[in-house]
């Protein structure tokens, strides 16, 4: 499953206002590899210091899910779409542009704000 920090995506964000206005065309972004859905729940077990449960939401169930989490329908429509095209397997480039940010580096500071700001006052 690719996955890309938010970081990395500002990055190239960043790169792209930068760049020459014939620069033109998409560019696919990724984090330094790609990753299962245990590998993201071995990510966050890590990161919290306690097993993390895996759970399979049944396609039918993914929009009520995402509902039930307080998304607006729209938005519940549009990440169930996306996630089930996920799941259906999506067609991926060869050469993605590849970030630095890893998956275990990038959820162990979104678990521990203190570490990222140094100041415990700091919530996200």
């Amino acid at each position: 499953m690719p996955m890309v920090s938010p970081i990395d995506l500002g990055k190239q964000a960043a790169l792209r206002l930068l760049s020459p206005t014939s620069d033109v065309g998409i560019r696919y972004v990724e984090g330094p590899e790609r990753h299962t859905f245990m590998d993201v729940a071995a990510a966050f077990a890590n990161a919290l210091g306690h097993a993390v449960l895996l759970k399979t939401t049944p396609p039918e169930e993914i929009e009520a899910s995402y509902k039930e989490l307080g998304f607006s329908d729209a938005a519940a429509d549009a990440y169930a779409r996306m996630m089930r095209a996920s799941i259906e397997g999506i067609e991926l480039p060869e050469d993605p542009i590849r970030g630095d940010v890893g998956l275990s580096q990038y959820i162990r500071k979104l678990v521990d704000p203190v570490a990222v700001s140094g100041n415990s006052t700091t919530i996200y």
